[in-house]
């Protein structure tokens, strides 16, 4: 007898401040639903990225309006690093892959955090960990191709619809529709969080 494979449960993982949430992440996060034919994305909230200044809004706070933002999504909200006092995403990630080892991780990221990813506490093991799906974003693309980590793993980029099959190191970048919209904007009430 043939033994039956199962195949496993495809979740991106987007992590963030979400220091208001808004439609930017939305957008990113149903591209990638799309593009990499996931069964949904996990949005990690992050108490408190090691980059960024102390938020203008707490922990709860931010949690309820990820939670207002995304009432009629399949976009859900996990509380990971919160539960688990990391701040850190590679940890977040390895904490994951043993809690669920029947699911495959991909890593969601904005073509702005591509080009930046070198500053974050040991960059390199999470492209080592999951596949890292890569998604545009307006003026930043070129900066991101141009970008170390771009630079340092240039041979294992591959298009998106490729990257649940290939091996580790994988990361593609989709270029595609584009929303011009970010949570330092909002907090200085330059635009309608809902994108419009």
């Amino acid at each position: 007898m043939v033994p039956r494979v199962t195949k496993k449960r495809k979740i991106g993982l987007l992590g963030g401040s979400f220091n208001p949430p808004h439609a930017g992440p939305i957008h990113i996060s149903k591209q990638a639903i799309r593009t990499l034919d996931l069964e949904t994305v996990w949005w990690i909230v992050s108490p408190q990225n090691p980059l960024k200044e102390k938020y203008s809004q707490t922990y709860s706070s931010r949690i309820k309006a990820c939670n207002k933002i995304l009432r009629t999504t399949n976009i859900k909200i996990s509380e990971i690093e919160r539960r688990e006092g990391n701040i850190f995403s590679f940890n977040t990630i390895r904490i994951l892959k043993k809690k669920y080892p029947r699911i495959q991780f991909f890593w969601i990221i904005g073509a702005d955090n591509m080009h930046s990813i070198n500053r974050w506490k040991n960059w390199d093991s999470i492209f080592m960990e999951i596949p890292v799906a890569v998604f545009s974003r307006p003026s930043q693309q070129v900066k991101a191709g141009l970008s170390m980590a771009a630079q340092k793993y240039q041979k294992y980029r591959v298009n998106p619809r490729m990257l649940s099959r290939a091996s580790r190191p994988a990361w593609s970048m989709r270029v595609g529709p584009q929303l011009d919209i970010s949570s330092t904007r909002l907090r200085n009430h330059i635009i309608d969080p809902t994108g419009v």
